[in-house]
C-alpha cells in the first residue's frame, strides 16, 4: 500500500456531491460496503485495509466503513507509526540480541543488517493494538483479524 497518494474521488460536501482529490499521507483508503468502486468480492463488506504493527508485534486486517467515508472522505490510518528515529532505534537496541529474542517466541527473522534489524524493533512503534482501537472507536474501520508474525525479512 502505497503511503503518499492523490486520487480523483466523489464525496458529499455541504449537502452537495463534489470531485475532490483526496491526498492520503500516513493514510489508506477505508470504503465501506456499497462503495461504487469496490470490486464485487468487496462490496458487502468494505475495502480491506491493512495496517502494519511492527516485526514483533503482527499488523490487523480491517474492512472500511460507510462513517469512514462520511467523516474522513474514506480514510484510516495505515500503520501504527514510529515512536522513535530509527538513529535512536539503533541506539537503543542491538540487532543480535533483538533476533535471539525473537526467535526465543517463534519470530524467525533474516535480515542483511543487524542494524537494520535495530531499526525495526517493536519498541520503536505505537502500540498497533491501540492505533486499532482508536479506529473501531471512531468508526473509521472495523477489525477482521490480526495477523500474528511468524517470521520477518529485513533487507
Amino acid at each position: 500500500v502505497a503511503h503518499n497518494t492523490a486520487k480523483l474521488e466523489e464525496y458529499t460536501v455541504d449537502g452537495k456531491k463534489k470531485k475532490l482529490i483526496v491526498h492520503r499521507k500516513g493514510a489508506t483508503r477505508s470504503f465501506g460496503p456499497g462503495h461504487s468502486e469496490l470490486i464485487p468480492i468487496y462490496e458487502k463488506y468494505g475495502q480491506p485495509v491493512i495496517i502494519g504493527g511492527s516485526m514483533e508485534t503482527g499488523s490487523y486486517l480491517l474492512a472500511g466503513t460507510k462513517k469512514a467515508e462520511e467523516e474522513t472522505f474514506g480514510s484510516t490510518a495505515h500503520g501504527s507509526g514510529r515512536t522513535m528515529s530509527r538513529n535512536q532505534a539503533k541506539h537503543q537496541w542491538r540487532g543480535e540480541q533483538l533476533q535471539r529474542d525473537m526467535e526465543k517466541r517463534g519470530i524467525y527473522v533474516r535480515t542483511t543488517t543487524f542494524s537494520g534489524l535495530a531499526e525495526e524493533a517493536g519498541g520503536a512503534y505505537k502500540d498497533v493494538d491501540a492505533v486499532i482501537m482508536a479506529a473501531e472507536e471512531a468508526g473509521i474501520s472495523r477489525r477482521v483479524a490480526k495477523l500474528v508474525p511468524m517470521g520477518n525479512v529485513k533487507g
